[in-house]
């Protein structure tokens, strides 16, 4: 049963300490505390969001995670451009994949990916599928420096 008439001033929660109880009230009336945050920023913030642990930070927090995220998430996409095939590739080679037509010959497919856009050219040789995966990634992929 939770406490009608509680002092929350000078308690802790996670980055936030509560420095008054605001004016403003939150949706259907509820009380709401002013806060300092670690890094100086002021918010306000519920009893309950406060005493359930919703709300720990002015958010500082939240957007620190975010920027590791789009930096682990920039490294990843790096690693794709590597020249390192996938495991369940057969060609051996990374882009080229071997296919056979419906006539019974082998194939090579070449497909690069840019910008959630597929672009691929089929070739017989593997000689001509490595060539072809120079140039596709020359034309699609921005800033792409050739390995020879």
């Amino acid at each position: 049963m939770p406490k009608i008439n509680q002092n929350l001033i000078g308690k802790h929660f996670g980055h936030l300490v509560v420095v008054a109880k605001s004016k403003e009230r939150g949706t259907q009336n509820k009380y709401k505390w002013l806060c300092r945050c670690d890094c100086g920023r002021m918010t306000t913030v519920t009893t309950s969001n406060l005493n359930n642990g919703d709300t720990t930070s002015c958010g500082h927090v939240r957007l620190e995670r975010s920027k590791e995220n789009l930096k682990y998430s920039q490294e990843r996409h790096l690693t794709q451009l590597n020249d390192r095939p996938p495991v369940t590739n057969k060609s051996g080679y990374r882009n080229i994949m071997v296919t056979t037509i419906k006539s019974g010959e082998t194939r090579y497919r070449v497909s690069v990916v840019y910008d959630h856009k597929q672009h691929s050219k089929q070739v017989k040789t593997l000689a001509e599928a490595l060539k072809a995966r120079e140039a596709l990634r020359r034309q699609w992929w921005p800033n792409y420096k050739t390995t020879k």
